[in-house]
């Protein structure tokens, strides 16, 4: 929804500008037609003073542009939306560049991410939903034509994606700290992309962190008994969080189940069942794990 007004915002300054460029060549044209007429001079001081008057109206007001030159959202404005967003992300990205190249960058994730950027302090700042997020993920370098040498290259990025309450400017001036930090710290040297939060303050992973309060929602699993399971297993084989938390319970419960030739045998075709229906890798190595140290 955002990005459909700030498209909007952008079609209407586009607009004014056409009607201020039109408007100044008719005033243009109206006073050089002006000083050609021929008047009787007993009516020529209020015909001018009419004429006046009305070649006024075609005065436009100048009005704070939401965009710059480059039809990039100005920060001060790119603040002002952002205080309003109630969900995403934050993303920085680093452009120690000389500005051509800058303004590369900030045009490319523009055209592919989302139109909520702007360039600050050689930052690229952005607010980016879940689909969108994905995207920047597969972006690892771009490719360069620089028309003054006519030579291709790569321009390889470094951005970190903030989690956050709120995108108000406190939290964003924040966030611009701890990206400062990150770059520059040796262990995130090699890295081009890390994601960060800004409520714990620490570097996390947001598909794990989803997965861990997906599977606080199955702490029931601890109290069920493994027949229960097995019969629930069926219902929810498609559920990811549900089978981490049943793996988990599984691996702490080692020891007991081994004690128990029949609980042995239902958590063998627990993890049979897992491995012929649930094609996730991660998971199915998981699965493999645990067979070995049951087997074992």
């Amino acid at each position: 929804m955002v990005n459909v007004l700030l498209e909007k915002i952008k079609m209407l300054e586009s607009e004014l500008e056409e009607v201020k460029t039109n408007n100044y060549h008719a005033k243009e044209k109206l006073l050089q037609l002006f000083k050609e007429c021929k008047i009787p001079k007993e009516k020529k001081d209020k015909f001018k003073s009419s004429f006046l008057k009305a070649i006024s109206l075609l005065d436009t007001k100048s009005t704070q542009k939401f965009y710059d030159e480059n039809n990039a959202l100005k920060y001060p404005s790119f603040l002002e939306v952002a205080k309003n967003i109630k969900n995403g992300y934050l993303v920085i990205i680093d452009v120690p560049f000389e500005k051509e190249k800058q303004k590369f960058v900030l045009g490319f994730v523009i055209n592919k991410i989302s139109p909520f950027f702007t360039l600050t302090d050689d930052k690229i700042i952005g607010i980016i939903d879940e689909k969108q997020l994905k995207e920047l993920k597969k972006i690892i370098k771009i490719p360069f034509y620089n028309p003054q040498t006519g030579e291709f290259s790569e321009i390889e990025i470094f951005k970190v994606v903030f989690d956050t309450d709120t995108f108000d400017v406190q939290n964003i001036e924040k966030a611009k700290r701890v990206f400062e930090e990150l770059r520059i710290r040796p262990s995130f040297k090699n890295k081009r992309y890390v994601e960060y939060s800004l409520t714990t303050n620490k570097v996390i992973d947001f598909e794990q962190e989803e997965l861990n309060k997906q599977k606080t929602k199955f702490s029931y699993i601890y109290d069920e008994k493994y027949p229960n399971l097995e019969v629930m297993l069926k219902r929810e084989i498609k559920n990811i969080p549900f089978i981490l938390a049943l793996l988990e319970r599984i691996d702490e419960e080692m020891d007991q189940i081994k004690d128990s030739k029949g609980i042995q045998n239902i958590v063998n075709r627990m993890l049979n069942y897992i491995e012929l229906n649930m094609p996730d890798e991660g998971i199915l190595e998981e699965v493999k794990f645990l067979r070995q140290r049951l087997s074992a």
